[in-house]
């Protein structure tokens, strides 16, 4: 199960005693072609590939590796999985959005939840709440800074690494809080910098359409766009104040720690600023 934390200091003091034991383990793993664990959404023992999506240099990312080869869901994403399972109760089948569609998470969640809505940022001209035709399908757009759906009217809403590519994300935890009923869930990843307090800021929009860096560009894969995404922010402790100022009464991270399962840390070389851990985050309207 997912163990919560709503402070840094009993975060730390559980990840210091998890150090040990992560430091051998993945060494093993990074040094392997695949893995044998068992995938909470296959609900199988499988054969995980242990590479997949971008490198520290010659060091596999193990947050995007992991990868089962029956659900295609990577440690990311399969941990995002399990953290509905745990949290959507029965209301969920009635209000659960999902800001993805065209991915093998949204595949596997709405097979488990008929009435999730999908949805993605196809691009910054379209409507909220408006199919558009993509790839021979029709997709739902949403932006998270103007979602279309009316107040109160969710249990739940998801989003997989959405937050740091959004600029005024302050605008989009509103949103977030606004579209869910009292006691509803915000779940989501996003790279987590545990070492931080503030976030830091990498980039910001200019007025002329141009955008201004705060030194090397950062940019993420993106099934939607193949040039990727551009990173506005690494995140830190102080998200969870924003979300309560946003209008979540509380907010907490979420680490499962499991290479059986296939949760680890994303095996970057700086302990300091780059590693981190399976979590996710929760905020509760």
């Amino acid at each position: 199960m997912f163990r919560w934390f709503l402070r840094k200091e009993s975060f730390d003091a559980a990840v210091a005693s998890l150090e040990p034991y992560r430091q051998h383990g993945e060494e093993w793993l990074a040094g392997q072609k695949s893995s044998t664990g068992y995938c909470v959404c296959c609900q199988a023992v499988v054969a995980f590939k242990v590479a997949g999506g971008a490198t520290f240099g010659p060091r596999v990312n193990l947050r995007e590796g992991l990868v089962c080869p029956r659900c295609g869901l990577s440690n990311r994403s399969r941990l995002l999985y399990h953290a509905a399972i745990e949290n959507a109760g029965p209301a969920a089948q009635a209000g659960f959005a999902l800001l993805e569609q065209t991915t093998p998470l949204y595949h596997h969640l709405k097979a488990r939840f008929p009435h999730l809505i999908g949805s993605e940022f196809l691009d910054p001209a379209y409507t909220s709440g408006v199919e558009y035709p993509w790839r021979g399908m029709a997709v739902r757009q949403e932006s998270i800074s103007a979602l279309s759906y009316a107040d109160a009217s969710l249990n739940l809403i998801m989003h997989n690494d959405v937050l740091e590519h959004v600029h005024a994300y302050r605008t989009a935890l509103r949103e977030t809080a606004r579209v869910l009923v009292p006691g509803g869930l915000a779940i989501f990843t996003m790279p987590f910098f545990m070492s931080r307090l503030a976030e830091a800021e990498l980039a910001r929009p200019l007025p002329d359409g141009s955008t201004e860096f705060f030194g090397k560009p950062e940019y993420h894969g993106d099934g939607i766009r193949p040039e990727g995404i551009l990173t506005y922010y690494h995140f830190g402790w102080n998200l969870l104040g924003d979300l309560r100022a946003a209008g979540f009464r509380q907010a907490e991270v979420g680490l499962y720690y499991d290479l059986f399962l296939g949760y680890s840390a994303n095996n970057h070389p700086s302990f300091d600023y780059g590693l981190m851990h399976p979590l996710v985050i929760r905020a509760v309207r």
